[in-house]
Parts: C-alpha cells; structure tokens; sequence
C-alpha cells in the first residue's frame, strides 16, 4: 500500500515495456465509434456541468469488479499537482482503497507497468505527457485495454468530453470537482453502488 507522495518508480511490469505517454499515431476510430462518443458527449455534458460527472455507458458495464490482487481495490492517481494528489490519495485511502501516484511521463509508464490496478484517474493536461494519449495507447494495449479509466480535467466542453469519450473513458469528472462526485464515479465503474 503505497500511502505518500512519493511514486514508486521502479518498473515492475508485465509485458513488454510500451511508452504510454510517447506520442505515435494511433489507429482511427471507426465512424461508429465516432458518432457514438458524439451522442454520448451530448448528452452527458448537461449532467457533467449539473453533478460534475458523467459516465459512458457504452463503456460501463455495471457489473462488480473485483479487486485484481488482493480484497482492495488499487487506483492509480495520474495528476500533476501535488496537493490534489495527495487530497485523492487521503480521500481514496480512508475509503479503502490501495492508492498510487504518478505525476510524469518515467512515473506514468513505470506504473502502468505493475501489476494491480483496478482503475486509473486520469489528468488531461500533464507537464510531460498528455492524458488522451496515454488513454488511447491504453486502449490498444492487450493487457490494459479494459483496465476503467476516469478522466480528471478543467476541460468541460462538448468537444473535449468528445475526445475523451473517443479515445475510450469511462468517465468524466471535472475540475474542481466535489469529492463526492469523484467517489460515486469511482463506485459507479467499479460497480461498487
């Protein structure tokens, strides 16, 4: 259990060792894809603005998840901003989560690369990387394609809800966000409600 700010940068992984964050062209999503995400953005942005969350249902399966290893559920904190971290890492703790943190690119890949995550909250807007592209290569890794992420971003408006929910989110929080929000995504992709 990792309870500090302190990321543990040591890669421990599966697999090969993929760059998340490196920026390489990704496959196109089919038109379907697209205007599904289209769909979903319009309508989940009036709910994002009135509760300050919204979720994919096309992603959401509702089914309970359980915890990868062990009888807690492990989340993974990607923001850069160390105060709001630790508030997640404090938030998620006492709620009985096992809690990791990364804040850059070398922290990004070497968590991704451990074992044990059950979801990821996700930043957009990185020093060093960018948080769409880290989702999308996500989704086209074979061993991570279905791990639930959660977007945590400023970025409120239809198009960026789009893009988001294009590249694969699960759902969508914004910032600043109430803390209960956050929590009842969590629960709600997780299937923990």
């Amino acid at each position: 259990m990792m309870n500090t700010l302190t990321p543990d940068p040591s890669p421990k992984g599966e697999g090969s060792q993929v760059d998340f964050t490196e920026a390489v062209p990704l496959a196109a999503i089919t038109p379907e894809e697209e205007e599904r995400a289209r769909r979903a953005a319009e309508a989940g942005t009036p709910l994002l603005v009135k509760v300050g969350y919204f979720l994919s249902l096309d992603r959401r399966r509702g089914e309970r998840r359980a915890p990868v290893h062990g009888d807690r559920h492990s989340l993974l904190v990607v923001e850069d901003d160390a105060d709001l971290a630790q508030l997640l890492i404090d938030v998620f703790m006492n709620a009985g989560f096992d809690v990791r943190w990364a804040a850059n690119r070398a922290e990004i890949n070497a968590e991704l690369h451990r074992a044990g995550i059950d979801l990821v909250l996700l930043d957009i807007v990185l020093p060093d990387a960018d948080g769409l592209q880290v989702l999308r290569r996500l989704r086209e890794h074979p061993r991570l394609s279905d791990l639930p992420v959660i977007m945590m971003t400023g970025k409120v408006a239809p198009e960026d809800v789009l893009a988001g929910l294009a590249a694969g989110a699960d759902g969508y929080v914004t910032k600043p966000f109430k803390v209960s929000a956050l929590r009842n995504a969590v629960n709600a992709v997780l299937g923990l409600e």
